[in-house]
């Protein structure tokens, strides 16, 4: 497996917007697919937030990860945020996820970073496993440390 900046993968803008819409289109019902690839390509950095990576294996898309300022309106104190993790479901359960997350926490880290943040309604339990805490039960907003 590779994981890459979007930026040098733009080809496969047009596959992740519809996984983004299929996954969280229902907490952004307004948001097209031509919308969210928009968005994709304009946070679509090099070491910065926002940036999106992506997961290849033999140059085909498994998966994906984002660094954002911030993945909700409230909260606003706390930056950056991971989100936007997608593994395509044919390749789920072979650590993918986990490695585009913590590919996500060590650019953060990098930038000086010293917490990232993310905001899940059912995977709770996932990102425990891989040393998130649950800060906010309510809005189950979970934080890993990155020092």
């Amino acid at each position: 497996m590779k994981i890459e900046y979007l930026a040098d993968r733009p080809e496969y803008v047009s596959a992740l917007s519809v996984w983004h819409r299929r996954e969280w289109g229902h907490l952004r019902p307004d948001e097209s697919v031509e919308d969210r690839a928009a968005k994709l390509r304009a946070w679509s950095g090099y070491r910065q937030v926002p940036t999106v990576f992506v997961a290849t294996v033999e140059n085909t898309l498994c998966g994906s990860a984002m660094l954002v300022a911030h993945d909700m309106d409230i909260r606003m104190q706390w930056t950056p945020w991971l989100a936007g993790v997608v593994v395509a479901p044919e390749r789920r359960g072979r650590g993918i996820g986990a490695s585009l997350a913590e590919h996500a926490a060590t650019e953060a880290n990098a930038l000086g970073f010293p917490m990232l943040y993310l905001y899940t309604f059912s995977t709770e339990e996932y990102y425990a496993r891989l040393g998130w805490e649950r800060i906010e039960r309510d809005r189950s907003i979970m934080s890993r440390s990155l020092k």
